[in-house]
């Protein structure tokens, strides 16, 4: 049969296309499917760095013990360090004996033997300015010089006694003794003679002469 469509053309019904309903589902399940593979990923990245972060929290756990031995530790070479710094002062200031008395051997005349080796603390007046209240030194109101005034202070010297013999060319060798201490630059540097005794005596029958010498120790 044939059908023949008697209406106008613009009241003519239209056939429309599907391919853009198609074109739309297709369009809309792609980004569906993305966004799915999206959140998938970024889930496992999450689940990833989840896993790390409790592994990490796990030895952090594990760590506590080495970590609190290892702050313990950093306190006490802290303590240490403080005793340190207080006994460098000293042990700088320190002599070694053994060093001087070596020096002191080399430095004695073969005519000489020692009966005694010590060392003495004594007070030593000694003038030091005046200091006033405000920590600087007085001046006399007349002159206007700084006040001077005797202080008593612990001075450390090294005794030495014993008993010589004159050389074969007769020199006495406790002279030489002394000389040779203070001619020394090392030994005097560090030693300086203040009161010599000496006295003509007898030991086993032979004449010698006694001796003790007194070196103030000196500091720096």
């Amino acid at each position: 049969m044939i059908r023949i469509n008697l209406l106008p053309h613009h009241l003519r019904p239209i056939q429309r296309t599907p391919l853009p309903y198609i074109l739309s589902v297709l369009v809309l399940g792609a980004m569906l499917a993305f966004m799915g593979s999206w959140y998938m990923s970024v889930h496992g990245e999450y689940a990833a760095v989840n896993k790390k972060y409790a592994a990490a929290n796990t030895a952090l756990t594990n760590l506590a013990p080495v970590v609190e031995e290892y702050n313990g530790l950093v306190k006490e070479k802290l303590k240490l360090q403080d005793k340190v710094e207080t006994i460098r002062p000293i042990l700088q200031d320190r002599l070694l004996w053994s060093q001087w008395i070596h020096q002191l051997a080399k430095l004695t005349p073969e005519n000489i033997w020692y009966k005694r080796i010590k060392t003495i603390t004594r007070k030593v007046q000694m003038d030091q300015p005046k200091m006033g209240k405000n920590g600087q030194p007085e001046r006399d109101a007349t002159t206007g010089l700084v006040i001077i005034e005797k202080v008593p202070v612990d001075k450390q010297f090294l005794e030495v006694s014993g008993y010589a013999v004159e050389d074969e060319s007769g020199q006495s060798s406790t002279a030489a003794l002394a000389e040779s201490t203070r001619n020394d630059e090392e030994f005097s540097r560090k030693f300086t003679m203040s009161s010599p005794r000496i006295e003509d005596t007898d030991f086993d029958g032979y004449a010698v002469r006694a001796f003790t010498f007194e070196y103030e120790v000196l500091r720096g």
